[in-house]
């Protein structure tokens, strides 16, 4: 039908021009190295937990281990309200590090215990870190000297990565990831990062002191805060080499949830921060990085639906030729299949779509390529990148139709997950 190969078409130049776009942009950042800092000023490390007894002490360590003035450092670890032994864990091995202290809270919530944390800090810089992920050592010195260039940068993110990720799913969103460590470098070109990441993302106290902290109560605290920054004036830079290591869910429910609980609140931020879709103030964050966002996911399902409507109409033509054919017996079978398969690839061949689709496939995997080589990545992501190019469109597509459903149409509260905090 005329409509189903218009869509097709413009799903096509759509990627196509916003693959292009994020490779043009990533090619006038790539030799912006981070910048070496010219003070090391004195930084609070809070890590928030909620019955995290197997994994926050191997959080704390590798904290411990950064490659930064010790003196110039404060470990805070806040217990949201833990029911295991988080507490007396941390506190057990706070006590031999004099720069560690401990607090335990209430439940309330990732957003409640950051802002505890901020109330206790003495730091001029706050990061976060979440009780399951791992910082690697140099990754705080080179966020550091963002902040010496320009009193209006408010934060600092990371290369978010995959930590030891295994089987289907988890190879999947490492390469995942892995987009995301190349896509924020280019929004950090263009002043569009929205989003700073629980793991690690570097902040001025300052801006805390002034607009307040962390939105409690809010599904994506870390997306409000990028969004609340880039709304104030403030700028957010990104360090594609502080490489900060993560655990990320590894069965289907479990991701699920993580996904219907970010995407709702992408979102929702971007309702309540709608102003920033005025071009004249805030340039290519509002003409291009937003807006693609929202056009991104319609064409994302429709694409999926267009794929599984023509894949079943292809199958339901082929098995009435193949029960065309097994009337006229097994030698005219035989001596027609393969015109039937050489049909089938000229077909395939000469169809602009498909060319369409391999351009996109090669830009993608450039794409990933040069993610992975700028964060320093030196593990094999063969797999990972296969997973990715051949399968993540289509579970895009899945977790926002069950977002829209779960929230939009059942009004089910979103709540986080039960093991990722």
């Amino acid at each position: 039908m005329l409509w189903t190969h218009a869509v097709m078409y413009v799903i096509a130049y759509f990627g196509l021009f916003m693959t292009l776009f994020f490779l043009l942009g990533y090619s006038h950042s790539r030799d912006t190295k981070d910048p070496k800092p010219k003070r090391f000023p004195f930084v609070s490390i809070i890590i928030t937990a909620f019955n995290e007894e197997k994994a926050i002490l191997n959080s704390v360590k590798s904290v411990l281990q950064l490659d930064y003035p010790k003196d110039k450092y404060e470990i805070i670890v806040v217990d949201d309200g833990s029911t295991d032994r988080t507490f007396e864990k941390v506190s057990e091995f706070a006590e031999k590090y004099g720069n560690v202290r401990v607090f335990k809270k209430k439940n309330g919530g990732a957003a409640s215990a950051k802002n505890l944390g901020i109330k206790k800090a003495k730091g001029e810089l706050i990061t976060t870190l979440d009780a399951d992920s791992f910082v690697a050592k140099d990754a705080l010195k080179k966020m550091i000297g963002y902040f010496d260039e320009d009193p209006k940068i408010g934060g600092v993110t990371t290369s978010l990565n995959v930590h030891n990720p295994r089987g289907f799913l988890q190879n999947l969103q490492w390469a995942e990831y892995m987009a995301g460590i190349f896509l924020r470098k280019v929004f950090s070109k263009v002043d569009a990062v929205v989003v700073l990441p629980g793991p690690f993302s570097l902040y001025r106290k300052s801006f805390f002191d002034k607009y307040g902290g962390f939105e409690e109560g809010n599904i994506t605290e870390d997306t409000e805060m990028g969004m609340r920054m880039q709304a104030h004036g403030y700028k957010i830079r990104n360090s594609m080499s502080a490489s900060v290591y993560t655990i990320t869910p590894n069965n289907f429910r479990a991701l699920t949830i993580q996904r219907i609980r970010w995407y709702y609140g992408f979102v929702r931020n971007s309702v309540r921060y709608k102003r920033l879709f005025n071009v004249r103030k805030y340039g290519d964050l509002a003409a291009i990085i937003l807006p693609s966002a929202f056009v991104s996911v319609i064409l994302s399902v429709l694409a999926s639906l267009l794929f599984f409507r023509s894949s079943f109409l292809s199958l339901q033509a082929g098995m009435n030729k193949i029960g065309a054919l097994g009337m006229s017996g097994f030698s005219s079978l035989f001596r027609m299949k393969w015109q039937f398969i050489w049909d089938n690839i000229v077909a395939y061949a000469t169809n602009p779509f498909i060319f369409f689709i391999a351009i996109g496939l090669i830009f993608s995997i450039t794409w990933l390529v040069l993610a992975q080589k700028g964060s320093g990545e030196k593990r094999s992501m063969k797999f990972a990148f296969f997973c990715f190019l051949f399968t993540y469109g289509f579970f895009y597509a899945f977790w926002w139709l069950i977002t829209f459903i779960y929230r939009g149409i059942l009004r089910k509260k979103i709540k986080w997950g039960p093991r990722y905090y």
